[in-house]
């Protein structure tokens, strides 16, 4: 399994339509409204690297996103 977050910088007055948009994805683990340089955190789970190029396609699409950015998980530490 491939684990990644993915940072979103949405538009103005475009956050709710992208949370109730992205609840409906495939592989979308968690949702996380942020403060700082991006609005929303994506927390995504998939088989293959090709399955997530596809979900960051998919929201690339959401009306509303500005930018993303896709962080691979290398190594995750439970504490």
């Amino acid at each position: 399994m491939i684990k990644a977050y993915i940072l979103i910088r949405a538009r103005v007055g475009k956050l709710e339509n992208i949370l109730k948009e992205a609840r409906k994805l495939k592989n979308v683990e968690s949702l996380a409204v942020v403060a700082g340089d991006y609005d929303i955190i994506i927390k995504a789970k998939v088989k293959e690297l090709e399955d997530l190029m596809s979900l960051t396609d998919e929201i690339q699409m959401i009306d509303g996103i500005k930018q993303t950015t896709t962080q691979v998980v290398e190594k995750e530490i439970t504490v």
